[in-house]
């Protein structure tokens, strides 16, 4: 962790299971996705947090536009002291000023974060972890699986494979992708006609299917429906990990684009949110959590497992799309890709 019909960029790869925001007993409230990322951070983040502060930590579910409204509607006592969340999120409850600087005097181990992980909310967040939008094969319909995009491009079109891309109305990534292909045709944020020609090359040759749950796409691959995938890495590892050797997952070049969940602090919070922030931040959870999910994390002193590193996606493959530039071109993108893709 998903279809909506506004843009929102980059959730990082887990199901979101929504429910209501009721009252809560705990020291601190933690909004999360579900699924396995929240079954993770639980285990990684926070159970070693209640063991050395003593503190109970309620988790609640949901979305994050739900989480950043209902904050909006009581900012004095908001009931959310920390929010996992997107990165357009993340930037639109900064804009909001419904969140607070992560300044090393709160937050030590913020230095030990990547300026590329913090610069998108200038500071009023940080990246946790973080997926990728590789591909994701059968080994024995596609012996020899495209080494760039351009040529998964070119052999979706030539039908060498029957492959599958997201959506536009996928809210995990389906703007980001967009963006990669527009980039990589020569394309810019003004014109993304060059990547929405290339789109509609491999929609009429009859080899491209167009996916808005991630669900779909570990079906269509399993059945034979589809060879060749773009797919989120994390995800992709569990599904092959999970007694699907038959295929294999891959960045290629020039990269795969990223899909970061960023930790704020919610302003009028509870002040415990600081030190729980510290220690997601650290490298013990962060390896653990890497370890179980696949995904990448963000602090630099991570080191991960020999076994867990080659299923990580390497911070040099991978592609920072402009977050903060998207809404401003949000609604002519998805008016271009209705007239033009319709899917």
């Amino acid at each position: 962790m998903k279809t909506i019909k506004r843009f929102v960029s980059t959730v990082t790869p887990a199901l979101l299971l929504v429910s209501p925001l009721a009252a809560h007993a705990g020291d601190l409230v933690v909004a999360a996705f579900g699924g396995l990322w929240e079954q993770s951070f639980r285990q990684c983040v926070i159970k070693p947090y209640e063991q050395q502060t003593g503190k109970h930590v309620d988790v609640v579910l949901g979305t994050p536009a739900q989480w950043l409204n209902q904050i909006g509607a009581n900012p004095s006592k908001p009931p959310i002291d920390v929010i996992a969340t997107p990165a357009d999120n993340a930037i639109d409850a900064t804009k909001r000023g419904l969140v607070m600087k992560l300044d090393a005097g709160h937050v030590p181990r913020i230095k030990e974060i990547p300026a590329r992980f913090v610069d998108p909310v200038d500071g009023y967040g940080a990246v946790f972890d973080y997926g990728a939008m590789g591909a994701l094969y059968n080994r024995k319909t596609v012996p020899n699986p495209p080494t760039d995009w351009k040529s998964f491009v070119q052999g979706t079109i030539a039908g060498k494979w029957h492959a599958s891309m997201p959506s536009i109305n996928y809210f995990g990534g389906g703007i980001s992708t967009l963006w990669m292909y527009s980039s990589l045709y020569g394309g810019n944020l003004q014109n993304i006609q060059p990547a929405l020609d290339q789109i509609k090359q491999m929609v009429a040759s009859g080899h491209l299917d167009m996916w808005t749950d991630p669900n779909q796409v570990l079906n269509a691959l399993k059945s034979g429906d589809v060879d060749i995938a773009m797919y989120w890495d994390g995800r992709a590892w569990a599904f092959i990990n999970g007694g699907n050797k038959e295929f294999n997952y891959y960045t290629p070049s020039p990269g795969a684009t990223i899909s970061m969940t960023f930790l704020q602090k919610v302003k009028g919070g509870s002040d415990l949110a600081w030190d729980f922030i510290n220690l997601a931040m650290s490298p013990g959870p962060q390896a653990c959590f890497a370890a179980a999910t696949r995904y990448g994390v963000t602090n630099q002193n991570v080191v991960y497992p020999a076994d867990i590193k080659p299923q990580i996606t390497q911070i040099d493959k991978l592609i920072f799309p402009p977050f903060k530039d998207f809404p401003q071109y949000q609604s002519s993108w998805v008016d271009q890709w209705n007239k033009q893709v319709g899917r």
